[in-house]
């Protein structure tokens, strides 16, 4: 669905299900670094995705944009490699499961204001609600292996990495211009907070995935 307000700003929003049977997945092989091709019976994603645009209105243009996804994977195991005691652990069992992509809130915006023709700033910022987390150790051992700071930013009660938030900031402007010949400068600042945000928490290819931390970036155009 696409919708005008005012004139002046553009909505767009959708709902979504998608169902997919046999659902591919991978696993390790015992306790090696090999990995094996699994499916589960079947796994179902839903959401709804929204984004509120400005286009251009007066000196202001940017976007607001949300989504919430629920996806949930079925057990049993319909395919795969289980010997001993995992065998035993996954046949017959019928419960459900986030899978790794079920992020249930995102946000995203970005706003940029032209203070005079040759000069803007930009604003944007990023909202995760966290990623599920499969840890089959204690939390000593999470501990152990990843120190406070990484820890303190899961919540193991849930099974989900805290929430992560990210503001960024821009500034531009046109040092030189004739006709179709110019030189830009843009500056860039990213987590301008200096947050840690925690990505994935101990997956099984992406390990622990960090954010990077504040940085910043000059960057020179020319057109001639």
């Amino acid at each position: 669905m696409a919708k005008g307000l005012f004139g002046k700003v553009r909505l767009d929003a959708n709902y979504y299900v998608r169902s997919v049977d046999n659902f591919a997945d991978d696993d390790l092989l015992l306790n090696t670094g090999v990995s094996f091709p699994i499916a589960f019976r079947k796994a179902e994603v839903r959401g709804v995705e929204a984004k509120l645009e400005i286009p251009r209105w007066g000196p202001l243009s940017g976007f607001v944009s949300y989504s919430n996804m629920l996806g949930i994977g079925y057990l049993p195991v319909t395919g795969g490699l289980f010997l001993g005691s995992d065998a035993q652990g996954v046949l017959g069992v019928t419960n459900s499961f986030p899978i790794s992509q079920d992020q249930r809130n995102t946000v995203r915006g970005r706003f940029r204001y032209q203070v005079t023709p040759r000069f803007w700033l930009a604003l944007g910022a990023t909202y995760n609600s966290g990623l599920p987390v499969e840890f089959d150790g204690t939390y000593e051992d999470a501990l152990a292996q990843y120190g406070q700071r990484i820890v303190s930013k899961v919540n193991f009660d849930l099974g989900r990495v805290r929430p992560g938030f990210s503001l960024d900031a821009s500034a531009g402007f046109i040092a030189w211009q004739k006709e179709k010949r110019s030189v830009r400068f843009q500056a860039d600042v990213k987590n301008l907070t200096d947050r840690l945000n925690v990505i994935d928490f101990a997956g099984l290819f992406s390990g622990t995935a960090i954010a990077a931390p504040r940085s910043f970036s000059l960057r020179m155009q020319t057109e001639f």
